[in-house]
């Protein structure tokens, strides 16, 4: 068994699959690529690592059934996104023929290429952070802004649990995460697969802010969290959670200051001083640090 491949995750793949993953190095595995008609593929923190082992059609239906437990009812609401969530918090995303029905998208058939998305804990992430982020006795605004697979999830997966189990200097808070994507908290049966603190509130496949309507109004949260942020629906959202008191946590795709600033609908929210802090993570070693930090009048700080 690869020591850095969780064991149930080892368990859900076919035979096939996991004889040569297991025969492979998979320091730091970040995603399984399964395309019919092309060799089966890993990412890694360094870059790809392409399998001897050329996926094909039975095999992708055998481990998308495998995937679902041979229960494609059960998950039928996820598949309508495009991905499912399994035990442990790891993500599916899946395409092919997409089909509608009564004009909204119904789902996948037919499907052409599996993305398997290594869900990782890391304890202690945030703690590099903090000195940026808490000021006061309070939480500021904070954006974490990287390009994809930087690790910003992680490090507000972290965030958010530290934060509602109490850390020096402040006290726990009640936290509602919007988790959209289903990759922050990773519900499954009811239960999160990863660990976002004893005083969180999950909503979970739901649009962002349509999630945050919900809990400002039923769970009075003292910090909302969301990942991913960019539509002008999400960036209302945020501003009506300032609104009502409630601080703010989220994350979006940017590489650097200039390329958040000029995203259409995020605009508004960098450059009008909305976040007290935005934040550009960046690996060092086999951890995360603040590559970049700016205030709210876009000064940077380090």
């Amino acid at each position: 068994m690869p020591k850095d491949v969780p064991e149930m995750l080892m368990n859900q793949l076919l035979p096939e699959l996991a004889a040569v993953i297991s025969g492979t190095d998979t320091a730091g595995l970040q995603e399984i690529r399964l395309r019919v008609g092309q060799p089966a593929r890993l990412r890694m923190p360094g870059g790809e690592q392409t399998l001897p082992l050329v996926w094909t059609g039975d095999l992708q239906q055998r481990q998308l059934m495998r995937l679902l437990d041979n229960s494609v009812y059960a998950y039928e609401e996820q598949l309508k996104q495009g991905f499912i969530t399994l035990v442990g918090g790891h993500r599916v995303g899946l395409v092919g023929e997409a089909w509608y029905d009564e004009g909204r998208l119904g789902g996948f058939r037919d499907i052409c290429s599996l993305n398997v998305r290594v869900a990782r804990e890391v304890i202690g992430a945030a703690a590099p952070f903090w000195p940026w982020v808490i000021a006061g006795g309070r939480v500021m605004r904070t954006l974490l802004a990287a390009p994809p697979g930087a690790g910003k999830t992680t490090l507000l997966r972290d965030m958010v649990r530290q934060l509602s189990d109490g850390l020096a200097g402040i006290a726990p808070l009640n936290v509602g995460v919007a988790d959209e994507r289903m990759e922050l908290g990773a519900v499954c049966g009811g239960t999160a697969q990863l660990d976002l603190g004893s005083r969180t509130d999950i909503i979970s496949a739901c649009d962002k802010a349509r999630a945050v309507e919900i809990l400002l109004r039923s769970m009075g949260p003292q910090l909302v969290v969301t990942d991913e942020i960019g539509s002008a629906a999400d960036t209302q959202a945020l501003l009506n959670a300032l609104n009502a008191g409630v601080g703010v946590l989220a994350s979006a795709h940017a590489a650097n200051y200039d390329e958040l600033s000029a995203r259409p609908h995020l605009s508004g929210l960098v450059t009008s001083g909305f976040f007290e802090r935005i934040i550009f993570p960046v690996r060092r070693g086999e951890g995360l640090c603040p590559g970049a930090v700016y205030d709210g009048q876009g000064v940077r700080l380090i």
